[in-house]
């Protein structure tokens, strides 16, 4: 991950990492993951480990690995999953997705989720990915398209902040609609099997569950850190930004109100 992730390495960015992976946790994260006990897992960028502990939970019995690129997050996660329980079989290091540092046909699973969206080379990391997987060992990717993120009604505003939210991937020399190219990337590589499968999330108003509140309620906390860095680097309208959020985040008071996104799980077998 580059040393420019948009987000941050703040206090307050690891407790949104690990809220969001609580928010996806049965939504997207243990989606269709089949996992068995004497398994060893690797998951590239692991932040926080907020990811693995959500894996461990309902896979206690693996055996798992994580690596990311600042030392603050491996120590971040190193005390949460302790803080969880989790202290025997967990390998965590410092270092670059691009050169890691196990050997070859190291482990049975490599797992990945909001990271590829971050990095200038996605396909160096996917080839060290392929180096350290078993032969028969699957890989799994999850990503979104930020192409696809819809509201109703719709807001100049809110399109000027989504637009500038994108261009700061961009900036970070990231790719904020690489789910829709996960398959033809896993095939470049020489996975088999490979699939991309969009799982689309629509949530609308008036509903009990809440849902709609909850979705808006998560990507407010995703995009209203970085109002302040769109302005400096992209040069952005902070009022304009801000109008925009404003409307998003209270989306929910409007009569009829909707709001759609696709996120792309992919998968492939060495």
């Amino acid at each position: 991950m580059s040393k420019n992730y948009i987000h941050g390495y703040s206090h307050q960015e690891q407790q949104r990492l690990v809220k969001q992976a609580q928010y996806w946790r049965d939504k997207v994260l243990l989606r269709d993951l089949n996992l068995f006990p004497t398994e060893n897992l690797l998951e590239i960028g692991c932040g926080t480990g907020a990811v693995l502990g959500i894996i461990l939970d309902s896979f206690p019995d693996l055996r798992v690995a994580g690596i990311d690129l600042e030392s603050t997050q491996i120590e971040c996660a190193q005390h949460y999953l302790h803080t969880l329980g989790f202290e025997n079989n967990i390998d965590l290091r410092v270092g670059d997705a691009i050169q890691l540092p196990w050997p070859d046909a190291s482990f049975d699973h490599v797992y990945a989720i909001w990271f590829l969206e971050h990095v200038s080379n996605p396909k160096a990391i996917l080839e060290e990915a392929y180096r350290v997987l078993k032969p028969g060992g699957r890989i799994t990717l999850t990503e979104t398209d930020y192409e696809t993120h819809l509201i109703w009604p719709e807001s100049p505003d809110y399109q000027y902040l989504l637009q500038s939210y994108r261009e700061m991937f961009l900036y970070a020399d990231g790719n904020p609609c690489i789910g829709r190219i996960l398959g033809p990337l896993l095939n470049s590589v020489g996975f088999r099997e490979v699939t991309n499968i969009p799982w689309a999330f629509y949530n609308f108003g008036n509903t009990e569950d809440q849902d709609l509140e909850k979705l808006v309620e998560y990507m407010h906390s995703c995009i209203q850190p970085t109002l302040m860095e769109m302005t400096r680097k992209l040069g952005k309208d902070y009022q304009r930004l801000e109008a925009g959020l404003e409307f998003f985040r209270n989306l929910t008071n409007q009569p009829e109100c909707a709001v759609a996104l696709t996120i792309y799980r992919a998968s492939g077998k060495r």
